[in-house]
């Protein structure tokens, strides 16, 4: 009587689990989300929610250290009563010149509503990844939060 194809399969199967490791290890995301801790201080002292710290770490990079991670926080914090959670974030963790340049752009900065304006125009620019990535990420560690909750 034979094996049977089993045998066959062990190797592929293994070689897919295999690789399913070496990516999971590199995941940026995943050593972010790890290091939760760390995102509770930094979220606590600027009055942020987890998520959002942990989205302000990937757009810095998951290696940025501790008090760079700090100032993008105190600046997001800062600023996203006046310019929005996006161009926050970008003015936090990408280009703040292009951000003050885009709010120059506009007639008058003084309240939320020139603040959306002028964002509705520059998210079609490339200087807007860093804030539109931050929504996305943001979004993401907050929904695997709370399904871990």
């Amino acid at each position: 009587m034979g094996r049977g194809s089993w045998p066959l399969l062990l190797v592929p199967a293994a070689a897919v689990l295999l690789a399913f490791w070496f990516v999971r290890a590199g995941s940026a995301f995943l050593a972010i989300e790890a290091d939760a801790a760390a995102a509770r201080v930094v979220a606590a002292a600027h009055g942020l929610t987890v998520a959002e710290a942990m989205a302000l770490r990937d757009g810095l990079g998951v290696d940025v250290d501790q008090e760079r991670w700090r100032g993008a926080a105190a600046r997001f914090a800062a600023e996203r009563a006046r310019l929005g959670e996006a161009f926050a974030a970008v003015f936090a963790v990408g280009d703040a010149a292009a951000v003050r340049a885009a709010l120059a752009a506009t007639t008058a900065v003084a309240d939320a509503a020139a603040a959306d304006a002028a964002w509705r125009e520059f998210c079609r620019r490339q200087e807007a990844l860093p804030g539109l990535r931050f929504l996305a990420m943001r979004e993401r560690f907050a929904a695997r939060a709370a399904a871990r909750d």
